[in-house]
């Protein structure tokens, strides 16, 4: 309950401060209200409550993926790097934007109910849609209508979900007991929703020109901290339903679809952001491989917090160099030797996005495939594998144009405000979390998706 108050005075306080304080400050207000939140999970970590009669859980599940979204936050922030003042653009906005979106997400991640878990993410999503439009050009504003007008048709999928389920079992609590066909209507209704959020194939159309659309700092952090709650509604609702019957053989073709289409598809790409958006794609279909677990909270959480640190450490990168119009991977030649900090941080983040040891994302991925082969889904935990293995290449495309490719620009990349410390601190936690990878899977270990 503490995270919940502190997340919600945080995008208040965010919000009317921008109408008094210059960006600056509003920027370092939501900060540190980030910092606070993180500090209210610590001091509550593994502590069970329940608020407003069962409609609010904290739970280790809800506080592992809280956890999640608030570090995508943080480094979305700190990685803004004076992007929107270089750029001319209004800039206050952003931060209670992202203020509330977290809300949203913990909203999610903290309620069995789905007349709450909606509320969540309408939270989240609105201040996404006005988020994907703060390019303020051509690009930014068609993002923001096609995700608008996807996120539109996947939050009437849920609302239609939610609305059977009730028919169908006479409770909007996840758990009720419920049969028949319209019961699995339901069921698909509300995978088909959250699976929007997730990028899960098909559900995924958006994601590459959204991410390419936006600013990358809302990329980072819709590609780190929204997809920790998309997969945290999407976790409590496949635990209360389960994956029997027919339902493991339709969700495990979505997923292995997700992780090949993903992967093959960013093979072809020729842009940076665009890129890294189909990677997301596959990620998301890594992440929901541990669903078929028999207990998938630890290893998702554990692989998202790798993700976020991964990604959200390529795209603060892709911040520095983006000049309004999307990084090219010409764009990426001679970044060595133009800033060891972003070489190193470029370098480290697509080793780890790979999976290569001793770094956090090759134990994301183990973490999940041996959770999928605890239920024996040995077929599944194979291709996704060999989808894996195909990832490489295009990681080592992107490296391989930093490394080898011609410089087209030869002077020093110029970084200011908060940038290099984020860049740092997420370079050093892939680094760590690599080589002592229990003190992060600690923090996830006694998390349960289960609902009772």
């Amino acid at each position: 309950m503490t995270t919940l108050i502190v997340l919600f005075a945080v995008a208040l306080i965010a919000t009317f401060a921008g109408f008094f304080a210059p960006p600056r400050s509003v920027k370092v207000v939501t900060l540190l209200g980030m910092v606070v939140a993180l500090l209210s999970l610590a001091f509550t970590w593994g502590d069970g409550a329940t608020a407003f009669g069962g409609l609010y859980v904290a739970d280790s599940f809800s506080q592992g993926f809280t956890l999640v979204m608030v570090v995508g936050a943080i480094l979305a922030l700190l990685a803004d790097c004076d992007y929107f003042e270089r750029k001319g653009w209004p800039a206050f906005e952003y931060y209670p934007l992202v203020a509330f979106a977290v809300l949203g997400g913990h909203v999610m991640a903290s309620t069995p109910h789905l007349g709450v878990m909606i509320v969540g993410l309408e939270i989240l999503s609105i201040p996404l849609y006005a988020l994907a439009a703060s390019r303020r050009d051509e690009a930014g504003y068609e993002a923001s209508l096609k995700y608008f007008l996807l996120g539109a048709v996947a939050a009437a999928f849920f609302l239609y979900g939610i609305a059977l389920y009730f028919g169908s079992t006479g409770s909007f609590t996840l758990g009720a007991a419920g049969s028949g066909l319209v019961f699995n209507a339901a069921v698909l209704m509300l995978l088909a929703g959250l699976s929007f959020k997730a990028a899960l194939t098909p559900f995924h159309w958006w994601t590459p020109d959204v991410y390419q659309g936006s600013a990358t700092p809302v990329t980072l952090f819709m590609a780190t901290a929204v997809k920790a709650a998309a997969f945290a509604a999407l976790a409590r609702v496949v635990a209360a339903v389960g994956l029997g019957g027919p339902w493991v053989y339709a969700f495990g073709a979505m997923v292995l679809l997700t992780v090949f289409w993903g992967n093959l598809s960013a093979m072809v790409q020729g842009e940076a952001k665009r890129m890294l958006a189909y990677s997301s794609v596959a990620h998301a279909g890594y992440i929901a491989v541990a669903l078929f677990g028999p207990n998938p909270a630890p290893a998702m959480g554990f692989y998202l917090l790798a993700y976020a640190l991964s990604t959200g450490l390529a795209f603060a990168v892709l911040a520095e160099l983006d000049e309004g119009g999307g990084v090219k991977l010409e764009g990426l030649a001679g970044l060595w030797g133009r800033s060891p900090l972003l070489g190193l941080a470029w370098t480290v983040a697509l080793l780890s996005l790979a999976g290569l040891p001793p770094l956090v994302g090759f134990w994301g991925k183990y973490l999940v495939f041996v959770e999928a082969a605890k239920a024996g889904q040995y077929a599944m935990v194979a291709l996704a594998l060999f989808a894996a293995v195909i990832a490489a290449y295009y990681y080592l495309k992107l490296l391989a144009a930093a490394l080898f490719g011609k410089p087209v620009k030869v002077e020093p990349v110029e970084m200011n405000g908060s940038s290099p410390l984020g860049i740092a601190l997420a370079t050093a936690l892939v680094i760590v979390f690599g080589v002592l990878p229990g003190l992060a899977y600690g923090w996830f270990a006694s998390a349960s998706a289960l609902i009772k």
